[in-house]
């Protein structure tokens, strides 16, 4: 800002010999505003030679009253989507908060304490963790650990207090900690000025910061139920891509600045959704697995005889899955296997998590339940069965063919001796072993184990019966890896043609028909056919999976 003035003969200023001169010729009257204050008086000076002092004015009322000016900016940490109701992006424990503290006033604020305040704990929802990415202010740093009753802020160094004023700042490097529980905070800063006490709340526009406790997706070494499974690229089913799909923002941080970020928008804390597990404190009694449990058994009865295959409701097994994953990171939750009906949702979870590509935590939590429910209900119980079934398949998914394989061959030899040969659950395993035994590049014995799966399907089923025709398609596909392309094609055709008949155009599975038959028609030089079927394939979306 430039200051003006004139001289009593009219002519400009800078030309005018100061002696002799009125003694108030060059104050200044303009009214200025700096850093939020309302100052009478600035000196701008381009150059200095030797000591300045300053007498400043008076303050207004309303600088003493609230006389500090708290901003809030993060270093650049972890990217995290929670698979929340909708997914959003999180700050993550552990997350440097920049906090800078200005005074309004040109007096002195000694600062005297800052308190973290907890306003809720909520228990862990599931959560995408790809990767970490990784002045002329001195920082005081602190941490606070969150998990702690009381918790509270600890130095790094030098402790409070401190003093503040419009040209003195303060900049606290605060890293928040938590491992048990997502955490909704603000601080409370405890001030002096001017012969007034006070305090100011230091939080996101009105609404609490947010934590999520990176600790929770991790059980010691290995992960838990709640991480996604996402490393280089990210699952289907991630929250990441929920939030890419819908077009809201998929990071916390801007990839112009590399340093600091501002803190993210305030989310409104108006309740819980259906699917969260938010327990205010001093109470956390909805952080009782039994609790979890009685939801758990109402979402099933919501969801009901829906079936998990189909995309169409995925929706409703994503909440489903985030509250059966909660439940199995809980550090207290003893596996209980009752009712039948829990074991049942958790078993068509586990089939969600796979056809939706999360295998990852389907491996976590099919672990799990399939040593329990052996001992609790015996090995050839159908629930131990469906869950060793589920197992392998997510198994399959994570590329641990060779343990799959394993669990198929024990599951078919069972199902023959409770069920039958002929049993379609008992094809299922069997066509499941063949699929993993081709994974395993043992090709014909996987032709072999098909063929049987087709003749015996063929004759009680029928020849379009999903067993069937999953196993068809799955013998297509060997024979071409054995060179037999010709039985490759004409299996594959055929099946393709009951497929469209039975299952529709659009259903998962005869997608994975398409492919199948797209990829035989290239490689013996059909390029037309395989062209066509491709754009087929891409024009229906959605990407099929397989038994």
């Amino acid at each position: 800002m430039a200051d003006t003035h004139t001289d009593q003969s009219g002519t400009d200023g800078d030309d005018q010999d100061d002696s002799g001169s009125s003694p108030d010729k060059y104050v200044n009257h303009i009214s200025n505003h700096i850093s939020d204050g309302v100052y009478s008086n600035v000196v701008m000076a381009g150059e200095v030679h030797g000591p300045v002092t300053l007498h400043a004015g008076g303050d207004l009322p309303s600088d003493l009253e609230d006389p500090v000016i708290a901003s809030v900016q993060l270093r650049r940490g972890a990217d995290l989507a929670v698979d929340a109701d909708p997914p959003r992006v999180m700050v993550a424990s552990g997350t440097v908060h920049v906090i800078t503290l200005e005074a309004r006033t040109t007096r002195a604020v000694v600062l005297h304490a800052a308190r973290p305040v907890v306003v809720s704990r909520r228990l862990p929802r599931p959560a995408c963790l790809p990767m970490y990415v990784g002045a002329t202010v001195q920082p005081r740093r602190f941490t606070t650990d969150f998990d702690a009753e009381q918790p509270r802020m600890q130095a790094e160094g030098v402790d409070f207090p401190f003093s503040i004023s419009a040209t003195d700042v303060e900049q606290f490097w605060f890293e928040p900690e938590a491992r048990t529980h997502e955490i909704s905070w603000y601080l409370e800063l405890d001030w002096t000025c001017a012969g007034r006490h006070g305090t100011t709340v230091i939080d996101n526009n009105g609404e609490p910061f947010e934590l999520y406790p990176l600790a929770a997706l991790y059980d010691g070494r290995e992960r838990s139920a709640l991480h996604s499974g996402c490393d280089v690229r990210h699952v289907q089913g991630c929250p990441f891509l929920l939030l890419r799909k819908s077009g809201l923002p998929t990071s916390l941080w801007d990839s112009s600045s590399s340093r600091l970020a501002p803190y993210p928008a305030p989310v409104s804390l108006a309740g819980p959704s259906a699917v969260d597990a938010t327990t205010p404190l001093p109470s956390r009694t909805q952080d009782d697995p039994e609790d979890l449990r009685r939801r758990i058994l109402a979402l099933s009865a919501e969801i009901g005889a829906s079936d998990p295959n189909l995309p169409a409701s995925w929706p409703e097994y994503r909440r489903a899955a985030s509250l059966v994953r909660v439940l199995f990171a809980h550090p207290d939750f003893h596996r209980n296997h009752e009712p039948k009906a829990f074991r049942a949702l958790v078993i068509n979870v586990l089939r969600y998590l796979y056809v939706s590509d999360q295998c990852q935590p389907g491996v976590i939590i099919g672990r799990k339940i399939h040593a329990d429910w052996l001992k609790a209900l015996g090995e050839d119980h159908p629930d131990t069965l469906s869950a060793a079934d589920r197992l392998a398949g997510c198994l399959v998914g994570l590329g641990k063919s060779q343990e799959a394989r394993d669990l198929y061959a024990n599951l078919v030899s069972r199902y023959e001796r409770t069920l039958g040969e002929s049993h379609p659950t008992t094809l299922t395993a069997a066509g499941n072993l063949g699929a993993t035994l081709g994974n395993l590049s043992k090709y014909q014995e996987a032709r072999e184990q098909f063929e049987a799966v087709v003749q015996r399907s063929q004759r009680a089923p029928g020849p379009d019966d999903p067993n069937t025709l999953r196993a068809a398609n799955n013998l297509a596909a060997v024979l071409r890896f054995l060179g037999d392309l010709d039985a490759a094609q004409a299996r594959a055709e055929d099946t393709l043609a009951r497929y469209r008949r039975t299952l529709g155009n659009n259903h998962p599975e005869t997608l994975h028909a398409i492919r199948t038959t797209a990829t035989i028609q290239r490689s013996i030089g059909e390029i037309d056919r395989a062209e066509e079927l491709e754009t087929e394939l891409r024009a229906r979306g959605g990407k099929p999976s397989i038994d």
